[in-house]
């Protein structure tokens, strides 16, 4: 097989820089998977990057966050979520999103904890990676997941203007490289083959990642609201006032 890895190279590369623009630094929402350290890596060639991973103490993204970004040589902060924080940042998400869907709210804390926390004006995150490149579990049950992976990247590309019109308030700028038009475009381009097939998922964005020299190439697709522990820790909060984590969820938004 033969995969235009460094056409879609190219294309991320210019989406980063166009977002990244004359910022001596930027900051980037990072879990140390694929997704998140492609865009620090591409990032680091044009500004000083901090790396930012929001989690819930004793979580794997809290664990081990940290090592990966160490490996990668980038400056590295843990912003720990603490139960307070978890509820006020479900309370953010619910209204942003215009949803109580415990799923999408918990996928989407760790970002808006990064844009709320960081430093930097401009935050760069890995969303929509996924939905281009078949990363969700569910693809590989299709028989040809493209009507679905068309329909989740409209709902991560609606969201990605709901945490905007967030980023705008707080006088900072969000960016979703992988939802950059080239990006988008060159996405379309490439055969399912090259994204998906018995062997994993995103085939060709790690084929991108190993040629950027990073070990994220070979690390397994983790959801974000499990690795940073935000989905357990609502659990364990609706578990301690007898509610069930929808329950919970449409209380605390309220």
């Amino acid at each position: 097989m033969t995969m235009d890895h460094n056409g879609l190279l190219m294309a991320l590369r210019k989406a980063v820089s166009e977002l990244v623009a004359r910022e001596d630094r930027v900051a980037v929402a990072y879990s140390g998977g694929l997704d998140s350290s492609v865009i620090a890596a591409l990032a680091s060639e044009k500004a000083n990057v901090t790396c930012y991973t929001c989690a819930v103490e004793g979580s794997f993204d809290s664990r081990n966050a940290g090592q990966f970004a160490d490996d990668e040589r980038r400056q590295f902060t843990l912003l720990e979520l603490g139960s307070e924080d978890l509820r006020s940042f479900t309370r953010k998400a619910s209204g942003l999103l215009g949803t109580t869907d415990p799923t999408r709210i918990a996928y989407t804390i760790p970002v808006l904890c990064v844009l709320h926390r960081s430093a930097e004006r401009v935050v760069l995150t890995g969303s929509g990676a996924d939905e281009l490149f078949c990363g969700y579990a569910k693809y590989a049950g299709m028989r040809d997941p493209t009507r679905a992976m068309a329909a989740d990247l409209d709902r991560m590309l609606s969201e990605s203007h709901s945490l905007s019109f967030e980023a705008t308030k707080l006088g900072k700028i969000i960016g979703f490289p992988y939802a950059a038009p080239t990006v988008i475009a060159t996405a379309n381009e490439t055969p399912l083959g090259e994204k998906i097939d018995p062997t994993g998922r995103k085939i060709i964005l790690r084929e991108v990642a190993k040629l950027l020299g990073l070990q994220s190439h070979k690390r397994p697709k983790k959801a974000a609201q499990y690795s940073s522990g935000v989905m357990k820790e609502m659990e364990r909060l609706a578990k301690g006032e007898g509610l069930s984590l929808s329950q919970w969820t449409e209380r605390t938004a309220e």
